[in-house]
């Protein structure tokens, strides 16, 4: 029960010979306005008399993020009211199985026709010495979404934090746009749960700007523990950080690799087909746009569309800047980087779309990688895109299994990474000692 809180600062207790032991509980997290240190000056009066007088400085435990390389623990995901995504939820189950972990199929009512679980919140957690909590951050999109974790996952050991501002949330305030990468050493300082990253703009664009709401961006810098990255993802057309970039484990010093885009590759790898005979070839085979329209078309037509190869020279650009930023901010080389091939083209706004399914855009499960199936061109029956994958991740002891989710996400402008969230286990390290 409260003793002394808000609205008491003193309290009468029994004379007792017995110890009496005292709990605080933390109100708010750390924010820009308060920095998370509280000091109380706690007296003991008997008869008007002071007879003890002491006091404590607390620090009130930040929210923390995980990342992709802490093992999963449960995976959600929403089934659509128009089944679409049926089987992908059916294969996604046996892969997290295989990963040890669960699946959690939100219905139709808890999630009102909005199916991108990942935009919505952010499954971190608080931590004090002998009491752990998962705790959800709800972004300030507020769509169809919006009451599932007040309503499916709040609760005992599950709390639920939210920022909210009069601020128009635009599409950088969704949690797509919200990562953490696994723990690194940058210039001799250690961040042993990683750093924060979200997308924004670049300093020297002017005009038609977007960044992650203010208040949000606060939130997340205040927590001190996990030193945040801007990036540049409002060349984006949904502007989130999934679409370019992933972490991964791996088996080396630094036990990960950062996964970007690379439109480079893709035309690599187009080129080497043509010249191999292979210009006919067809990718997104089979698949449909909207209204009916076929999306096939062949190797030689994608080489030979020269708007499309400008357009993506210019998002190369883009991606190539955040490489270098994420480099030095990571305290990473060029070996420890690999790129996938993606291609985009251009929205009425001059922002990037995905050609094809977005690989990057993936569920990471242990060493089970959940990626959309990308609908490259085939030689003797193979995708060539899932090929070079497989080439450059299964080495690391990483399993790739690829899955259709063209109608359910793609079409929607998303993959299956949007679709879905994973809380994850918390650190083994207490944050406390590194940062007490």
């Amino acid at each position: 029960r409260e003793l002394i809180g808000p609205g008491r600062r003193d309290a009468t207790i029994r004379d007792t010979e017995q110890d009496l032991v005292l709990a605080v509980e933390g109100l708010h997290y750390p924010d820009r306005d308060f920095d998370g240190l509280v000091k109380i000056a706690l007296t003991l009066s008997c008869d008007r008399e002071q007879v003890y007088t002491d006091q404590v400085m607390f620090r009130v435990a930040p929210w923390i993020m995980t990342p992709n390389n802490l093992a999963p623990k449960t995976v959600y995901i929403c089934r659509l009211e128009d089944q679409s995504n049926r089987k992908l939820i059916e294969e996604l189950r046996k892969i997290v199985g295989q990963a040890e972990a669960q699946l959690e199929v939100v219905p139709p009512s808890s999630h009102q026709g909005d199916r991108w679980m990942q935009d919505e919140i952010e499954i971190g957690y608080t931590q004090a010495p002998g009491k752990l909590m998962y705790v959800v951050l709800d972004s300030p999109r507020n769509r169809g979404l919006d009451e599932f974790p007040e309503e499916r996952l709040l609760g005992p050991n599950f709390g639920w934090v939210t920022r909210e501002s009069r601020e128009r949330a635009n599409k950088l305030d969704s949690f797509g746009n919200l990562e953490v990468s696994p723990p690194v050493r940058v210039n001799g300082v250690d961040y042993p749960l990683g750093r924060i990253i979200f997308g924004g703009t670049r300093p020297e664009i002017a005009e038609d700007r977007r960044r992650m709401m203010k208040v949000v961006r606060d939130f997340l810098y205040a927590q001190q523990v996990q030193a945040p990255i801007e990036v540049f993802s409002d060349w984006l057309s949904v502007g989130h950080i999934d679409e370019f970039m992933t972490f991964v484990p791996a088996s080396t010093a630094k036990g990960f690799k950062l996964i970007l885009t690379s439109a480079d590759q893709s035309y690599e790898i187009l080129k080497q087909l043509e010249s191999d005979g292979y210009g006919k070839a067809v990718l997104r085979e089979g698949k449909y746009f909207s209204r009916g329209t076929k999306a096939d078309i062949t190797v030689s037509e994608v080489l030979d569309d020269k708007t499309l190869a400008r357009q993506n020279r210019r998002f190369q650009e883009f991606i190539n800047w955040n490489r270098e930023v994420l480099k030095q901010e990571l305290g990473l080389t060029e070996g420890d980087i690999i790129d996938l091939p993606a291609l985009f083209e251009e929205d009425r706004d001059g922002r990037a779309e995905t050609f094809s399914p977005d690989m990057v855009n993936m569920i990471v499960l242990g060493k089970h990688l959940v990626i959309p199936k990308p609908y490259g061109p085939k030689v003797k029956g193979e995708c060539q895109f899932e090929a070079y994958v497989k080439r450059v991740l299964e080495p690391l002891g990483l399993i790739c299994h690829f899955l259709d989710d063209w109608e359910p996400y793609f079409r929607g402008r998303g993959e299956v990474h949007c679709g879905t969230n994973t809380r994850r286990k918390p650190f083994a390290q207490n944050w406390w000692d590194a940062f007490v």
